[in-house]
């Protein structure tokens, strides 16, 4: 699907032919470091071409607005000065209705002036398309505790929660509003586990910026939700 503005040209390509990627990025040649992650969310392999889109994809994994992303998801042809460029964002982010690009970049690399031109520009231009733009940064991604309790949490939350089982941890927290993390530890090892995706998939929540400890309180969020 093309979408085409007169000046300044936007021209935006998606995948034919069935193809979920705009450009390869794993490759057996491939000089730079990329790699795999298995998203739960997404129920396939995705690639990435940094370690900070991996880190990406971990927190989008964790994110219980997003209803899905994909990586590498079309090719922006754009116009500045009478030139022409193309661009493939990192992501596309969905969370409902809405649509947005990203780019990881690092602070470094997102303050030079070729990439603020071009943020600047698709910031503005796109969503006469229906979508928005962001640059994302790499140092905001590999925060900490964050990033290790989102792995913690993909980890072990990646098989979903039976609806018995669902309906057994509501009714626990209905009589419980706050659980600690320690006392799942002490009941079952699956317990955890479905703990793990309730609270990816939004039902239960912990503060994420702080280290997953004994002490850590699960909230319930399944009221909020009805």
């Amino acid at each position: 699907m093309n979408h085409t503005k007169a000046v300044p040209l936007i021209q935006i390509n998606f995948p034919k032919d069935g193809k979920i990627r705009s450009r390869k990025v794993v490759s057996r040649s491939n000089s730079r470091n990329t790699g795999k992650y298995p998203s739960w969310k997404m129920q396939r392999m995705m690639q990435w071409e940094s370690i900070h889109e991996g880190n990406a994809m971990r927190i989008l994994d964790a994110s219980s607005h997003v209803t899905a992303f994909h990586e590498q998801p079309c090719e922006i042809i754009y116009s500045i000065n009478g030139e022409q460029h193309r661009h493939y964002p990192d992501f596309m982010v969905i969370e409902d209705r809405r649509r947005e690009f990203w780019e990881v970049k690092t602070e470094a690399d997102a303050n030079s002036a070729e990439v603020a031109e071009r943020t600047a520009l698709l910031t503005r231009m796109l969503p006469e398309h229906g979508y928005s733009y962001r640059i994302v940064l790499a140092e905001v991604l590999a925060r900490q505790p964050r990033l290790d309790n989102v792995k913690r949490l993909n980890k072990l939350g990646r098989q979903p929660v039976p609806m018995i089982e669902q309906e057994r941890i509501r009714r626990l927290f209905a009589h419980e509003p706050v659980i600690t993390w320690g006392m799942l530890e002490q009941a079952t090892p699956q317990t955890l586990r479905n703990v793990s995706r309730l609270i990816l998939e939004g039902k239960l929540s912990i503060d994420l910026n702080q280290p997953i400890s004994f002490a850590t309180s699960i909230h319930s969020n399944f009221n909020a939700q009805h």
